[in-house]
């Protein structure tokens, strides 16, 4: 069912005859922003007397504290911990405001280069904001105290803050983004964050994470469209681009400092060192920030693809010959055709906005939209082709220049959300990031395709500040012994053993014993089990084709098992006879050779493992 959430109600309220919810009955989502919208992300998790805030942005289409998520609905000094995807400033840019105006004292995770590249973003966020409409959301000092209060998550690491496991998990998307898998007394809830699940020219794709969710909070950005193959687009993005220049045009490419930025760039300079006659028209990045914070990608070479990986043994791949930094507007030569990359992608202000006010009136030009465009920005007004804009002067000019979106913004899309949704398979999904049509029309997709196979699914698009309450799973507790048990006692101490579901026999009327964690050495003292090891492999000799040995096998399996029944029911025997006995005491390994549907004995060399030399 797709639940939407009322004004005053949580999704789905509880029966008016249901016993009340506690704390550890069911899961309370809130999101306090990017709600059936697209900015200022900030996710609220509620269960079992944990609280935890997924991301904490602003929104690019509002300024000051219009900007901000709704925290007031919430005590800020009950949040355990913080996590931040990544450095996006619609994900992260709020993080100083909470420290330095709110009671929050929670802890702050983010991954090694989120961090980094957060702190140069940020530094230049306080510094734009200075006299504009964003002045007095927060101050350096509060950015350094919340850079102080950070602390770093590796990607597969679990940590344990409060009670709270949180495993990181790459998401694609930028440099250092994560999706979060957080776990509270048994509940596993998955946030994606902005998430990619198709590898670009510098990210990998996002991972899979294990064990499933029982609840995934997802974006929702794209609904149900589906995006141009890779091929297909940067084909399309450099024609574009280059009709243009060979006219004479100016190409105004509005971006985020860092992520698309430098997807384009590596594009831009491939297809400009592959044609000669493009050799005299210029690129320019008309960002600073940029440039200082490439040292930082330059850092975490690793977690790139391999593709970047083995282009910088030889040599920087970030070191672009066609491209030029502008160290600011003043210092552009604004003479014939050329391509220049500048923020903010939205165009509401700062270099692009002045560009585009320069160039929009002459109809050689043009400006790609490569980034989703959100509501209530002039990206979003031009790509409907009105036939003037306002500018920041308040005058009216026309549009003649020719606009196109063509997406690079890394993004799920339809596809990649319901493949990555059916391999995890979570009962319960909230819809998070994403205009209310797209949320809907996806929610409606993804219940539908999910009823057909068999595994319906509920999902829920809440408004800003609405809760959605999720039933809890049934919690499997389970008792520590021995090792484990030594190990369990340690405050804040992560646990690994062997999980033992029936560790003895019941009586008939008694009911089974609850399951145990062990450390393998204690299993012979608390169970039936002992462990082994593998000492010998053995390889057989079959003059037969691999399928039919394996059916022989396998009737020979079954005949085995039926036999002993029959044996069993014979003679009267009041116990049930045991399956699956082995008779071998070391495996036997069944692989067929390569380029052959048969087996052929091996030399008495080989079955003893001699080398040539030896023979």
């Amino acid at each position: 069912m797709t639940v939407a959430a009322g004004p005053s109600e949580a999704v789905p309220a509880p029966p008016a005859d249901a016993a009340p919810t506690t704390p550890t009955s069911h899961v309370e989502i809130i999101p306090l922003g990017a709600a059936q919208e697209v900015g200022r992300s900030c996710v609220i998790v509620r269960f079992a007397g944990k609280t935890v805030m997924l991301d904490c942005g602003v929104h690019p289409g509002f300024s000051g504290l219009a900007s901000l998520p709704f925290f007031d609905v919430i005590d800020m000094s009950s949040v355990d911990v913080m996590l931040v995807t990544h450095f996006h400033l619609d994900h992260s840019a709020a993080v100083p405001y909470v420290v330095g105006h709110t009671n929050f004292r929670g802890t702050i995770l983010m991954t090694h280069a989120t961090k980094a590249i957060t702190s140069t973003l940020l530094r230049d966020f306080v510094k734009v904001s200075k006299g504009g409409a964003d002045a007095g959301l927060y101050t350096e000092a509060d950015l350094d105290a919340s850079l102080e209060r950070t602390h770093v998550i590796n990607f597969q690491q679990t940590l344990c803050v409060n009670g709270i496991g949180i495993t990181a998990y790459r998401a694609g998307h930028v440099l250092g983004a994560a999706m979060f898998m957080v776990e509270i007394a048994g509940q596993r809830i998955l946030y994606t964050g902005d998430y990619s699940r198709v590898p670009d020219r510098h990210m990998p794709a996002a991972d899979t994470p294990s064990p499933p969710p029982h609840i995934v909070i997802v974006e929702s950005t794209y609904g149900v469209s589906r995006h141009l193959p890779r091929a297909e687009r940067e084909s399309r993005f450099l024609q574009r681009i280059h009709t243009a220049v060979a006219r004479g045009g100016r190409v105004l490419l509005p971006v985020v400092a860092l992520g698309r930025a430098q997807e384009l760039l590596l594009i831009l300079e491939e297809h400009w060192a592959a044609h000669p006659e493009l050799h005299g028209v210029p690129i320019y990045q008309a960002s600073g920030l940029a440039k200082r914070a490439i040292s930082v990608y330059q850092t975490y070479i690793e977690m790139m693809n391999a593709d970047i990986q083995a282009a910088f043994a030889v040599a920087n791949p970030f070191a672009f010959r066609h491209v030029t930094h502008l160290r600011s507007a003043r210092a552009f030569d604004d003479v014939g055709a050329c391509v220049v990359m500048a923020t903010p992608s939205m165009l509401q202000s700062g270099v692009s906005r002045d560009l585009f006010e320069a160039w929009c009136g002459d109809a050689r030009n043009l400006v790609v939209i490569a980034d989703f465009a959100v509501q209530g920005t002039l990206a979003r007004e031009i790509l409907a082709g009105p036939a003037e804009v306002l500018t920041r002067a308040g005058a009216r000019v026309p549009l003649r220049c020719q606009v196109d979106a063509i997406s690079f913004s890394a993004h799920a899309d339809f596809p990649q959300t319901s493949g990555f949704l059916d391999t995890l398979a979570p009962p319960h999904v909230v819809l998070v990031h994403g205009e209310a049509g797209e949320m809907a029309r996806l929610a409606r997709a993804l219940e539908s395709a999910a009823a057909a196979a068999g595994r319906p699914r509920a999902v829920y698009t809440p408004r800003a500040t609405q809760a959605v309450l999720v039933a809890a799973t049934p919690a499997r507790p389970a008792l520590l012994r021995g090792g484990a048990a030594a190990a369990g006692a340690k405050p804040g101490a992560a646990l690994a053993g062997v999980y033992v579901a029936a560790p003895g026999a019941g009586g008939v009327a008694a009911p089974p014993p609850p399951p145990l964690i062990l450390e393998p050495e204690d299993l012979p003292r608390y169970t039936r089990l002992h462990t082994g090891r593998v000492t010998l492999r053995q390889t057989l000799a079959l003059h037969a084709p691999f399928d039919q040995v394996v059916a022989e096998l396998r009737c020979g399996r079954d005949a085995f098992c039926c036999g002993g029944e029959r044996a069993g029911r014979e003679q009267g025997s009041p116990t049930p006879p045991r399956r699956g006995v082995g008779t071998c005491e070391s495996p036997i390994a069944l692989q067929p050779l390569r380029g052959s549907n048969t087996h052929r004995a091996p030399s008495p060399s080989q079955r003893h493992g001699l080398s040539p030399a030896e023979q």
